[in-house]
This record gives C-alpha cells, structure tokens and sequence, in this order.
C-alpha cells in the first residue's frame, strides 16, 4: 500500500518555490535568447527542475488516487498519470545535471557534439515511454488496472541514474569554479537527493524521493537563486561578488570570453549638480540599456561609475559592442526632466588572453583607467594594463609606508676646490621585494598623482634632520644635504611650518638643508609655489636648480630664482662624450652659471676623462658613480670616515 503523504507534502513545497521565484524574483528568470541558449542560464534550468518535480509530484499524487476510485475509463487516467510522472521524473534528471552544469560554467562554451550525446539517453528514454501504449516495456495494466513494471523500466532508471553521475562528475571535476559556499550548499543538495532516491528504492512503498528532492530545490532557491547579496541595490543588476562568481566559473571551465569595461568619467561633475535620487534613476537607465544590449543577466555594477558585460566572444563580437557602447555615449541621457551628456572609457579585455585568473581581472577593473583624452572613447589593453601597474604600484608604495620599508639613502657631492666631500644628496629607497630594480623615476609620479608624496617628502625631511644630529662628529664636513622637492608638495598648505615643525625637533639649523627642485617644476611654478619657496628662503633653507638642462632652460630664470647650485642634468655631458656640439654647449653653460655666481654640481660623472672635462669648463661640484654610487646611511658614514683619513685618495674611483 504507497502512502502519498510525501508526494503531497513534495507538491505543496515545489509549488510554493515555483510562485516564490516568478514573483519576488520574476526578474532574474525574464531570460531572453533561443531556447538552447535559455538551457544555459541558471536560473531558467532551475524554473524547469521546478516544473518537472511539480508535474511528477502532482502526477504520482493523482496516479495513487485513482487506485483508490473507480469511474469511467479510470483507467486512461491511471496509465496516462503514470506515464506523465515517467516523463517529466526523466526531465528532471537531466536538468539537475544541466543546473550543475550552469552553477559552474561547465554548459558554456560546448559543440553540437557534446550536447547530442548529452540528451541521446534523455531522447531514448522519453521514447520508450511516449512509445509504451503501444510496447509495454516500461509498465503495462493488467485486467485489474494495477501498475506493473515492464522489461525495459531498468532504462528509465538507469537513464536518471546515468545523469545523476554524470552531474557527480561535472560537480568534483569542476569543484574549483564556484566559491566555496556554493560549493558546499550544491554538495548538500547533492547528498540529500541521492538520500531520497536510496531511500525509496529500499522501501518502494515509502515515497519519499520526491520529497527529498523538493527539499533540495528548495535549498537550491535559499542558496543559490536568493542572491540578494549579488545584486546592486541601486541599479538592479549584479553587482561585483556575482562579477567575481560569473568570471570564475567561466576562467575555471578554460572559456574564451571578453569583458567589457565601462566607466563613466564625467559622472562625478552632474553628481554634484543633481540629487541622488535624480543620479540613481540616471544609473538605472544606463543598466537597463546595457542589459538589453548584453542580453540579460551578463551586464554587473561594479561601482558607482563603472559597469562590466560578459561577452562569450573574443573576437569582433566583442569589439563591435564595445562600438556600440560608444556610439550610445555620444547622443544625450534623459531622466526625467534633465538631459546630459555622459562620457565613457570603454576597454574590452580577453580572457584568456589578457587575464588569465580572477585576480588579474579585478586588478584590471579596479584601476582607474581614466586618459587625457575628451569625449567618450576606447581605452586600448596596453593603457588598461600601465593603469594596473601604476595602481598595483601605488598599492605597493602604500604597504610599503604603512611596513616601514622607506629607508634614505645619500651620495656624495664632491668639491672640485675643496678636493673632498662636502654635500651629499638624499635619495629615497624602498627596502622591499616590490621594487627591487623599479627605479624612483617610476614610483615617484605614483606617489606624486597619489598624494602620497607628502608623507614621503616629510619621512625624508625627518630622516636627514634625524642623521645630521646623531652623526654630527661624521656629518661635520658636509656643509648642507640636498633633499628633492616635487611641485606637489608645494600644493599642500603650511609646508614651511610644518618642516620647521620637524627640525626644530631635530636641532639642525636650516642653512644645512638645501631644497631641489626641478627645472620643469620651476618652470611650472604658481604664485604659491613661490610664496612657499620665499617662505623657505627667509627662515633660512636654501634652493638648488636640478636637471637643468632637460627641458626649456630659460637663462633668465637663473638671473630670477636666487638658487645656490645649478645642477646639470647627466645627459648633456654623456651627448658631450660623442658630440663636439653638446660638448661646447656644455662647457658654454658652465661658465655662464659660474659667472652668474651660482655653483655649479655636474650630475652623472663617471670617469675620469668627464671629471677632467667639466672641471677644466669651471665645474666645482661633482656628483656621480666616479666617486660613489647612492650608499645606504652605515656606508654612507663609512665613506666619508675613509675620506677623512685618506684625504689624498679622494678623487680615485670608489666605484
């Protein structure tokens, strides 16, 4: 005798999930395309395994039923309920596999092939039951109208059973494609609908597989298709964990796809003019529009101004919608009552091409790919890939000052007329595995653009005022040490209080401090900058001209900026080398800067025949690899502690 108490309990469950689905979430199952390309959506496999276990439930509930009443041509009902419950327990099977499939990505990107031999089984079976009025081979009734089972029903089984394994297989062989909750939450569902299938087929008067399964769908609807933490609650769409789950699956099932990047680079202008309700319905206008163009659920938020579509093409698919994202951007936004014209950066990166994992592809969204350039247009992947470095770098930077890695280092300046050091240059050096070989040209336009200069520019202003105290006896010979000053410092407000703040700690006195600053720095000098500077002056610092030489040398700034030292770049006198013009040129610089009264430091001497030439031209300091390379600050003394005891030695090379 079957008891029917599980099967009902099956059916009130699966329906209330299925109503669940199609009004709360009725939006995530609005699936556009074909439908083979619908069988490779989440979400909608999930609405069939839904229907199949309703329609199964709702058929072995009706088929029990009519063994217990008789009327008319019950009998049709009878066969026709069991051959229903048949058909659709067949089509659940194969969508419990093609769910897993979906979850972790393993439907995509699959030949014709493949999926003729993925549905043969499902075809043969649903054949031998469309086919069993006629054969009886998978059940018949008898004169009685009792249910028996025919020859050939061990196929049925054996077909959910085969896709049963299959979807055992796919779930461990693709394990890694899905985060670790979704991993766990499809492992249980897994073992709780085999439990029920175990359970049954021991005791096949209790119906509990039905049942068991319900349970699982319905923890599939909590775990899975509840991702209320995967959607942007501005703008609908997904957001960046679901950006971060879709991309894994498609990296970890070996995919080729694109991701385009849009980024809106003038959003922060019309935020300021509007309110944020008028800006969320702007957003939500420029969602839906992608959505409808990326074809439902491949287009996530992933910030406030930037949005990603999944494109399973890596070819000109991709690079004619990414066309098409621009062309939009170049006609007028309406919300409500305003209008306005949205700019856009747009990249397409290819997967596997250009990113490889999941780490390299946030690192690639997460930069801040904005350019020079006006107007909405196309950032290529080698812009997109220096704006990762350059954010990776300023990561760097930042770990490396919050760790203490920051250290200073000096090299000598050397006094042509004194025949000894008598200045040194402090250059920042970063003790980590990061930079080891980036030169400072690199990370120092990062720390400029990243504001971090000023933490910087005021750790070393701390560290030389720290050694020319402790190391007063070694430091004595040096009149001043240069420190490099960039323009942005400049910008800050207090610079000179706040240095003054700093070696009035330390007790140095300020004419042993002398400040560089660039020729193009100079040259881009604001009234402020000059303030500060006469600032600085007064109270005691000194300044120094560096790289003159590299860009617009306007003599006259010479006669205006009341510099100590001029400071030449190394590349004049390495053209000098090879070049009879740049060698006039140079020497011609050098006496007019000595005439004019300034010293003059040559930067980049390396041998000796350039030490002979920029010294015969009037050249009175000299800086470069020929007397030492920057030295850390314990070599640093140990240096001019040689010099000082072997004064004579001083000009051979300590290279």
């Amino acid at each position: 005798m079957y008891t029917v108490n599980f099967e009902s309990a099956a059916f009130i469950l699966t329906l209330v999930c299925l109503i669940y689905s199609l009004t709360v979430k009725r939006r995530q199952y609005r699936v556009s395309g074909s439908f083979f390309s619908k069988l490779q959506n989440q979400h909608f496999v999930f609405l069939l395994l839904l229907l199949s276990n309703l329609f199964s439930a709702a058929s072995s509930v009706g088929g029990v039923w009519l063994t217990e009443v008789t009327f008319p041509n019950v009998g049709f009902w009878r066969y026709l309920l069991h051959a229903l419950y048949f058909f659709f327990h067949t089509t659940l099977s194969i969508c419990f596999t093609l769910y897993i499939m979906n979850v972790n990505g393993t439907s995509i990107g699959r030949g014709r092939l493949f999926y003729s031999l993925f549905v043969l089984p499902y075809i043969l079976a649903e054949l031998l039951v469309l086919t069993n009025s006629y054969t009886g081979l998978a059940f018949y009734m008898d004169d009685a109208m009792v249910y028996h089972r025919g020859p050939m029903i061990a196929v049925l089984y054996g077909v959910g059973a085969l896709y049963i394994v299959l979807g055992f297989y796919f779930f461990f062989r693709y394990n890694q494609a899905v985060s670790r909750a979704d991993s766990i939450a499809i492992g249980t569902v897994i073992v709780m609908a085999s439990l029920g299938i175990v359970i049954q087929a021991v005791r096949p008067d209790l119906l509990v597989e039905l049942f068991a399964e319900s349970l699982a769908f319905l923890m599939l609807m909590i775990l899975l298709e509840e991702r209320s933490g995967h959607i942007d609650l501005v703008t609908g769409t997904l957001n960046r964990v679901a950006f971060a789950d879709a991309n894994r699956r498609l990296m970890q099932t070996n995919q080729h796809y694109s991701v385009i990047l849009v980024r809106i680079t003038n959003m922060d202008m019309y935020s300021k003019l509007f309110s944020g309700r008028e800006m969320e319905k702007l957003l939500m206008q420029l969602a839906s529009w992608l959505t409808e163009l990326g074809g439902g659920q491949n287009v996530f938020s992933c910030g406030q101004e930037e949005f990603a579509v999944l494109v399973m093409d890596s070819g000109p698919a991709a690079a004619a919608l990414a066309q098409k994202i621009l062309d939009r951007f170049e006609q007028d936004w309406k919300s409500g009552d305003i209008t306005l014209r949205l700019e856009a950066a747009v990249a397409v990166v290819r997967v596997p091409n250009e990113a490889a994992h999941l780490d390299q592809l946030e690192d690639l969204l997460a930069s801040s790919y904005h350019t020079s350039k006006t107007g909405s247009h196309l950032v290529s992947y080698d812009e997109l890939s220096a704006f990762q470095r350059s954010r990776n770098m300023e990561l760097a930077l930042r770990s490396a000052i919050e760790n203490g890695k920051l250290r200073v280092w000096y090299q000598p300046i050397w006094s042509a007329e004194q025949q000894h050091t008598i200045a040194a240059e402090a250059l920042l050096r970063i003790d980590d595995e990061e930079f080891r070989g980036v030169s400072p040209e690199v990370y120092i336009p990062i720390a400029e653009k990243s504001g971090l200069i000023r933490e910087i520019g005021m750790f070393v202003f701390a560290e030389v005022c720290r050694f020319l105290r402790d190391h007063a006896k070694d430091a004595d010979a040096l009149e001043y040490i240069e420190l490099n000053l960039s323009v942005y410092q400049f910008m800050y407000d207090n610079l000179a209080e706040s240095f003054e703040e700093i070696r009035s700690g330390f007790d140095v006195s300020a004419s042993r401090l002398n400040i560089e600053i660039t020729e193009s720095a100079s040259e881009q000098a604001t009234a402020g900058m000059a303030e500060a500077m006469e600032e600085l002056r007064t109270l005691g610092y000194t300044f120094s001209l560096d790289d003159f030489g590299t860009g617009y040398s306007n003599l006259s700034r010479l006669v205006k900026g009341g510099y100590l030292n001029i400071k030449i770049d190394r590349s004049l006198l390495w053209d000098a080398d090879r070049n009879p013009d740049a060698r006039r040129l140079l020497n011609s610089l050098i006496q007019i800067i000595r005439k004019l009264g300034y010293n003059v430091v040559q930067e980049g001497v390396e041998t000796p025949a350039q030490l002979e030439r920029v010294s015969e031209a009037g050249c009175n300091l000299i800086q470069g690899y020929y007397f030492s390379r920057p030295l850390p600050e314990a070599d640093f003394l140990r240096y001019l502690r040689a010099e000082r005891e072997r004064p004579e030695k001083s000009t051979e090379n300590n290279n």
